[in-house]
């Protein structure tokens, strides 16, 4: 289906030329303009189903997994990918971001940071395999070898592709690349479940993480029929690696800070404990990454299409904010309180111990999806420079937070990361704000009632849990249903208590129906 929707028009691309049919087809982004708002939301749509269908293979692939794996095996994958992922932030150098950010790209400038990006990705992987000895001295764990190099191979596969995956997001064809995903993560879980099955143990989480990219860029060559030309230097590509370089620095120091948690356990608390940890934050961070990542990726081609109108990104960015908001926190409150009953369903009795943990994570996770789109707003406007200052800022506390807590183990590691956030999230909001079209005042707004609604549902559903745990012997399953029509109900009937909330209520339901006009 994928290759009969998208296969290239040879006869259009023959009777152009090469590079002007590019030109046409993947750099010029002024068509977009016309319906911006239509492209957004059957963009933000398209992804959501791709993600949603995503979703589910993970969630069945994990209760599946964690049933036929032990703690300590994602533990041991852990440590190796906390490492390797943050070498390959390096890969990307932020280009395929100033691909899509950029009013205007060439032929010979996208050619250009493909094949620096090839380089990069083939650099990246002989640095993994050269450092696959230290981790193993480090963690003290022969296993990590081989472990290490087969990521190695998985990181240079995936440089073939990124601006292929930027293009397509250019010019907003999130259908195509909802498809690519299900594919690349149904074929990916598939052999992961097989390997977990015929007990290869560690080795089927291994594969499960390098299968999905290569397969990934396969079809992201098939689909998007660019072909980079053979060139190493073009006009005013140094622009795309200053802006690159701001976008590196920020994911650099901002990885670093996030998976310092990770190093910290494995070090200091151990693989069974980690494997713990991260299996909680994998779990509590799948169905907030399905509603993130495709409103985000409909936002950045968006907002930077409208950086430089005032009224439209500020309209835009508040409805963004809105619709996140309005889904992420309502969800995290009932993960939060049905954690017992979800870990136990999910991922079976020999991970139960996570718990405790899921609930302290979902506390940072309630804030986070929102605070992060400060970033995007710096990105979106070209303040690199000030988006990676923000990335050193948050790193230092996050570090610092996670070297005290990492004393009172596992838990004390979580408790630092929501108190770190909560307490940076005024400060770095009114540092990001300060110059440009938004402000606190709106970004508090905006989440307002998503956040009484949610924490006010939230109540009604731990006291449910409590009351129906008092008085019944309830499966978990039923228990969790339950919990979820009544937190849904009461969600809804307090957006539709009053006269403001009922107009914002609508506004959700008004982007069905725009979808279905279309």
């Amino acid at each position: 289906m994928i290759l009969n929707e998208l296969k290239p028009t040879e006869n259009k691309r023959n009777s152009l030329g090469k590079n002007a049919y590019f030109d046409q087809k993947w750099f010029d982004t002024l068509h977009l303009k016309e319906n911006l708002k239509g492209h957004s939301i059957k963009g933000g749509f398209n992804t959501i189903g791709g993600q949603a269908i995503s979703f589910l293979l993970n969630i069945g692939s994990n209760i599946l997994i964690a049933r036929l794996l032990a703690p300590a095996d994602f533990g041991l994958v852990a440590m190796v990918t906390a490492i390797t992922g943050f070498i390959t932030i390096f890969s990307d150098l932020g280009l395929s971001a100033a691909v899509i950010q950029r009013d205007n790209i060439k032929q010979d400038q996208v050619s250009a940071i493909f094949w620096i990006n090839v380089l990069i990705s083939f650099g990246i992987a002989l640095i993994v395999s050269a450092i696959a000895t230290v981790l193993v001295h480090f963690y003290n764990e022969p296993r990590l070898f081989n472990i290490t190099i087969v990521f190695a191979i998985g990181i240079f596969f995936s440089g073939l592709s990124l601006q292929h995956n930027a293009l397509l997001k250019r010019q907003m064809k999130f259908k195509n690349l909802s498809l690519i995903q299900i594919v690349s993560t149904a074929v990916s879980l598939s052999v992961g479940l097989l390997l977990a099955w015929r007990g290869y143990g560690y080795w089927a989480i291994v594969a499960t993480n390098v299968i999905s990219p290569i397969f990934s860029t396969i079809l992201l060559w098939i689909v998007c029929d660019w072909r980079p030309n053979f060139i190493t230097k073009a006009n005013d590509v140094g622009a795309f690696l200053k802006f690159g370089a701001g976008m590196t620095g920020f994911d650099l120091v901002n990885y670093f800070s996030r998976n310092m948690d990770n190093i910290l356990i494995g070090k200091y608390v151990g693989s069974i404990a980690l494997g713990l940890y991260s299996k909680a934050y994998q779990l509590l961070m799948l169905p907030i990454t399905q509603l993130r990542n495709p409103l985000n990726a409909v936002a950045l081609p968006a907002l930077s299409t409208l950086q430089n109108e005032k009224d439209k990104y500020v309209s835009f960015y508040k409805k963004y904010l809105f619709t996140l908001s309005f889904f992420s926190m309502p969800i995290v409150i009932f993960l939060g309180v049905f954690s017992d009953e979800i870990i136990l369903i999910i991922l079976g009795k020999q991970w139960v111990a996570a718990s405790y943990i899921f609930k302290l994570l979902a506390i940072t996770a309630f804030i986070q999806p929102v605070a992060s789109t400060q970033g995007l707003v710096l990105i979106t406007t070209g303040k690199v420079k000030k988006y990676f200052k923000v990335g050193v800022i948050n790193a230092i506390f996050t570090v610092s937070g996670f070297f005290i807590g990492v004393h009172w183990g596992v838990e004390g590691v979580a408790i630092s990361q929501a108190i770190v956030i909560y307490l940076l999230l005024i400060p770095m909001l009114y540092y990001c704000f300060i110059d440009s079209h938004l402000s606190v005042g709106i970004f508090l707004s905006e989440i307002f009632y998503p956040v009484l609604f949610s924490a006010i549902s939230g109540c009604v559903m731990a006291y449910t849990k409590q009351t129906l745990s008092q008085h019944y012997s309830l499966p978990g399953i039923i228990l969790i249903a339950i919990g979820f029509i009544t937190g849904l109900l009461t969600y809804i009937v307090l957006w539709l208590s009053m006269q403001k909330s009922r107009s914002r209520f609508f506004h959700i339901l008004e982007i069905g129906s725009f979808l279905k006009r279309k």
